[in-house]
């Protein structure tokens, strides 16, 4: 059973070559705004305000369910209708619909000779039976759709009779064309036809007073004057321009040499966007819309511009060119670019002038008044494709390069990016097959990985693996894992990335090439402004300059103010650096890092006493904290890289990003860091140095409770101090701690003790460890000497403007005054220490000054208070790892949960918090959770 709608008149319905009847109107109204949108879904909302306007009734989703229903039974022997969120969809298929044979006849026009396309267009005005859905009662359909449908036909008309016109129908036309001004004097496009038809049929007068009667009426109705074709008309009727005369012969020359569309991967956004931008009128009277489309080499820039040449096919009927930039000797001339594009323009070889502008004036005159599209591919620099852009607003300019071309006048620039892992992978599918990639998930991750998700890298690799269809993924991901042979796998045939860089870099002047082979020399991926001058070695103004050349290059990337390398690209800069030439760069490196790092530190509030280099790093952020974890991952990468060659560099900017990771708790990068800067130090035999590291490393295992590995390094560092004696006393005081926390006071007081002969020039020091002698007298049940000690301490701190010295008593205070029963002034220290905590950003201090705070609320007996602070640390410290935090939360818990009278779940807490010390290895805390048991034991009855 067939069925026709029609559109293109009053609505209309056919089945089975029989009319069928709609007499109510709103079902008309509901078929209608489905038919205009035909195999896509009309919610609901918009089928109400067809119906009725802005204000439907209350019941318009129920009655539009009856208006469909009733539809469904008129069609009920083709039943298109379907339900689809969120609303319905009338299902068409290809010459069901008047409207969609209309589109594709004219469709079939734009390409097709005069003749063939005068008689195409004249099928699909036929079609047209009166004013669009006249019968169709929905003012709100009308203002929507009644404007662009009768445009689409008035558009057909006018391409209809240019078409008459050029088969030298103009006699014929006479008529018509008058009818059609009568009817609408204010359109000029039928004035101009109507001009010209009368010029070529010998009535040049009447012609002329044609223009004279359309500017009288334009002036009065608008006020303005003509537009420039009808001025343009009348000035050449005047001077009897025998361009406007009819020639049988004359041939239209429509070049169409764009290369092959390919599939494209994870660009379909962009290209949309592009292509909407191209296809729009330009706006501007004289002015080509030019569009930049810039990236870094083999990220995809042809393949996207090509793609989008082909979907504006439609937009340019009078062709679209394409011309490449760049060859394998370097940029191609714009005087031998022109000669090509006027040769596919029908201009002999013979008649092309000698000079740029000569030729670049030809072009302007072919292509004025014709919509073409250009694709320049691979420009080298504005010089080059300036000739090339044409002289009106008709014809667009697609260009690919490079550089971002910011002194192209007019030009709107698009940087493309690599692709996301997500689209790698894609793009890998696409070549391979999705189940081969998805086989081997890791191996196809590790591969855009080396890629770095550049497309012509992606491309290279899936084709030797298409080649090699019994070779796993993994087989290349082994041969490319070397970085010093992974630009020779990336090879396949005339597909090579190496030869794709090496374009790119030939196009800079040496001292741009120097500055991109130098910054490829570091193992950084990110560089701030203040990096790239120090290893450029040239003045900040100078170094920014060198460095926005190369990101306008696209060999760097900017992001919010710094500057990243691609991967492949650093390997390739790497390439072309000497040995010497990079020694420099490191070396340079590691000294502006070190700078900036012991310059931030400095200003920590638990900045360390190392002695620090001569100069300042010029911090770029006033914000310690800041710095150091916007550089977190590069200072990383740069204590790895000055582990090779540069041991004290290594271990100086350990030791410099530990207060930092101290007070953020980056315990693994604290870890790795410090191990990998001791391992340098070792193999230095710098002795100093492999004990800072020690040091550092022994104060790290402290803080994850891994106290017996802390003993041993603290004691290495105390004896590679021996002959440092405020080193040395520094070292003392950090077993002196792990001695203390395990309840070995003897020997925490030792160490404290003889600290104090090492703080003899360093008041702060003496403070510190006289602050933890009290610690010891308080826990050996000397309250009042612990009293004295810590208020001493308090003041000493605060005569100095310590604040995280004062922070550390005021805790050391809470906890001891709680233990001490005086809970009001524990809550005072408590608070003013977490405050100070919270302000230096040292999440574990704030977190320990809060669950004690939380222990204080048990004593105090305020349960629902405790519950939800004590829960909220257990929590924080279970994802931090800190055992002991969560130990002690642990703890308090239990005793808010016997104070509850809760015994069951007092033990059980117990237990667990009994579990946690023995896992921490604090036999001080093991025997004081046995000790609660057991008296839990004896006085709960079983």
């Amino acid at each position: 059973m067939g069925v026709r709608y029609g559109v293109l008149g009053p609505l209309a319905v056919e089945i089975d070559s029989k009319p069928t009847a709609l007499p109510a109107a709103k079902h008309r109204v509901v078929l209608a705004a489905l038919l205009l949108s035909a195999n896509r879904p009309v919610s609901v909302d918009e089928l109400a305000e067809r119906l009725w306007g802005e204000e439907p009734p209350a019941s318009a989703k129920a009655t539009l369910q009856g208006y469909v229903l009733r539809l469904r039974r008129t069609l009920s022997g083709v039943d298109p209708l379907r339900t689809r969120p969120p609303g319905y969809l009338i299902e068409v298929a290809p010459g069901q619909l008047d409207l969609d044979v209309f589109r594709a006849l004219v469709t079939e026009a734009e390409e097709a000779p005069p003749a063939v396309a005068a008689e195409r267009l004249r099928e699909a005005l036929d079609l047209w039976r009166g004013p669009a859905l006249s019968d169709v009662p929905s003012p709100s359909l009308h203002a929507v759709a009644g404007r662009w449908l009768a445009e689409l036909r008035i558009n057909a008309l006018e391409r209809r009779i240019d078409a008459d016109l050029r088969l030298g129908r103009h006699a014929d036309l006479l008529g018509e064309l008058a009818g059609l001004v009568a009817d609408s004097p204010l359109h000029e496009p039928f004035r101009a036809q109507l001009m010209l038809a009368l010029h070529r049929a010998g009535r040049t007068a009447d012609a002329l007073e044609t223009y004279r009667q359309a500017r009288s009426t334009i002036v009065a109705e608008l006020g303005i004057e003509p537009g420039e074709r009808l001025r343009e008309l009348e000035r050449g009727v005047l001077a009897g321009d025998p361009t406007l005369d009819w020639t049988p012969d004359r041939v239209v020359i429509r070049p169409q040499s764009l290369p092959p569309d390919v599939d494209l991967v994870g660009r379909a956004s962009l290209a949309a966007e592009l292509t909407a931008r191209l296809a729009a009128p330009s706006g501007h009277c004289g002015r080509p819309v030019v569009q930049v489309i810039a990236g870094m080499s083999g990220v995809g820039k042809s393949a996207l511009a090509v793609h989008i040449g082909h979907q504006l096919r439609s937009h340019f009927p009078d062709g679209r060119l394409h011309a490449t930039l760049s060859d394998a000797t370097g940029p191609v001339h714009p005087a031998e670019v022109l000669g090509r594009l006027l040769r596919l323009l029908g201009v002999l070889g013979t008649h092309l002038p000698d000079s740029v502008e000569g030729r670049s004036t030809l072009l302007r005159d072919r292509l004025a008044g014709r919509r073409v599209l250009l694709v320049l591919d691979d420009v080298v620099d504005e010089a080059q494709v300036r000739p090339l852009i044409p002289g009106d607003e008709h014809s667009a300019v697609l260009i690919t390069s490079r550089n971002r071309l910011t002194g192209l006048a007019g030009a709107r620039t698009v940087d493309l990016t690599v692709l996301d892992g997500p689209d790698s992978q894609r793009l890998l599918a696409t070549v391979l097959g999705a189940a081969r990639v998805a086989a081997e998930p890791e191996a196809a991750a590790d591969l855009v990985r080396q890629c770095g998700g550049l497309p012509l890298a992606l491309r290279i690799a899936a084709a030797r693996l298409a080649a090699r269809t019994s070779r796993p993924l993994s087989w290349l991901v082994a041969q490319l894992d070397d970085e010093q042979r992974r630009l020779d796998g990336l090879e396949a045939g005339d597909m090579q990335v190496r030869a794709s860089l090496a374009s790119g870099y030939r196009a800079l002047d040496d001292e741009r090439r120097r500055a991109l082979r130098l910054l490829g020399a570091l193992d950084n991926t990110e560089y701030s402004p203040t990096l790239a001058a120090a290893v450029l070695d040239r003045p900040a103004h100078r170094a920014e300059r060198l460095v926005e050349d190369l990101v306008d290059a696209q060999l760097l990337d900017e992001v919010a103010g710094r500057y990243r390398m691609h991967g492949l690209v650093r390997l390739y800069a790497r390439e072309q650096v000497d040995a010497a030439e990079r020694d420099e760069a490191v070396s340079r490196s590691l000294d502006a890092w070190l700078a900036l790092a012991e310059e931030a530190e400095s200003l920590l509030p638990n900045a360390g006493w190392l002695p620090h280099r001569q100069g300042r790093g010029g911090l770029e952020a006033g914000d310690p904290m800041a710095w150091f974890e916007l550089e977190r991952p590069q200072l990383a990468i740069a204590i790895e890289q000055a582990a090779f060659g540069h041991a004290e560099h290594s271990w100086r900017l350990a030791a410099a990003c530990e207060g930092f990771l101290e007070l953020r708790g980056h315990w693994d990068d604290w870890r790795r860091c410090h191990e990998r800067a001791l391992a340098a130090a070792v193999t230095a035999g710098d002795r100093w140095g492999e004990a800072r590291m020690r040091y550092g490393l022994g104060r790290l295992c402290f803080a994850q409770d891994r106290h017996v590995l802390a003993s041993r390094l603290l004691e290495q560092a105390v004896e590679l101090w021996a002959d440092d004696r405020l080193s040395h006393a520094h070292a003392l005081m950090a077993l002196g701690d792990v001695h203390h926390h395990n309840g070995r006071f003897d020997l925490a007081r030792q160490c404290f003790t003889q600290a104090v002969a090492g703080y003899e020039h360093d008041h702060r020091g003496r403070i510190n460890a006289g602050f933890c002698l009290g610690l010891v007298d308080r826990d050996q049940g000397d309250v009042e000497a612990a009293k004295a000690a810590l208020a001493a301490a308090l003041v000493g701190f605060r005569g100095l403007g310590d604040s995280y010295g004062q922070a550390q008593v005021l805790h050391f205070l809470g906890s001891s005054h709680c233990k001490w029963g005086d809970l009001d002034a524990a809550e005072r220290y408590l608070v003013e220490a977490t405050a100070l905590y919270r302000g230096f950003g040292d999440r574990l201090g704030e977190l320990r000054c809060v669950r004690q705070l939380g222990h204080v609320l048990v004593t105090r007996g305020d349960t629902a208070r405790a519950e939800r602070v004590l829960s909220g640390c257990q929590r924080a410290f279970a994802e931090i790892g800190d055992v002991f935090g969560e130990a002690t939360t642990c703890w308090s818990l239990a005793e808010l949960a016997l104070r509850d009278g809760d015994a069951g779940l007092g033990r059980r807490r117990l237990t667990d918090a009994l579990d946690l010390f023995t896992r921490a290895g604090l036999e001080p805390w093991q025997r004081r959770m046995r000790a609660r048991l057991t008296e839990l034991g004896r006085s709960t009855p079983v």
